[in-house]
């Protein structure tokens, strides 16, 4: 089994994105750490294949041969095969450190695995779907750690004037 990302973003500025980051510079007292934010769509398909460049293809062809990841219209995507689980330091000073939130009650995941097993006759292939969207959070630390941890206030709500990415009372993240 190979694991494989999918990551599918706008190909115009995400107003979303836009938004967030202003709030969180001015409204929560960000403006001095938070360089950048992206947001994407993220899958993380459980694949039943025996190589990376299988996996890599059979992706690629969910991607752009159904509908249910990719508009060509307006998204871009990319594929890369395991689970990238690092920040990385962009510059002096700087680390992209990443948010996946997921919501474990919505189905999202299960829908779309049903459709590839069902009408789309991917069921040979497609094991597991994950689905979530993936805030890339671009900060100003003097560390890796330190990063991580204003990433992880940033993104978590714990009250009015605190966190804006996700609720931990009904979704769930990872940090990377």
């Amino acid at each position: 089994m190979q694991i494989v990302e999918l990551t599918v973003d706008l190909k115009i500025p995400d107003v979303t994105a836009l938004t967030a980051a202003g709030a969180l510079r001015r409204r929560l007292g960000y403006g001095d750490v938070l360089v950048e934010l992206r947001r994407a769509d993220y899958y993380r398909l459980s694949l039943l294949t025996d190589s990376e460049q299988e996996a890599l293809q059979i992706a690629r062809d969910l991607a752009e041969n159904t509908n249910l990841f990719v508009n060509p219209n307006k998204h871009r995507y990319q594929v890369a095969t395991g689970v990238h689980n690092c920040t990385v330091k962009v510059d002096d000073g700087a680390y992209a450190v990443n948010v996946l939130v997921t919501d474990p009650e919505s189905g999202s995941g299960d829908g779309i695995l049903g459709a590839l097993q069902g009408r789309l006759g991917y069921g040979d292939n497609v094991a597991d779907v994950i689905a979530g969207n993936l805030w890339t959070l671009v900060l100003r630390a003097d560390s890796k750690e330190l990063a991580e941890a204003v990433a992880e206030e940033i993104a978590v709500t714990r009250s009015r004037g605190e966190g804006l990415l996700l609720n931990p009372h009904y979704q769930e993240y990872e940090m990377w």
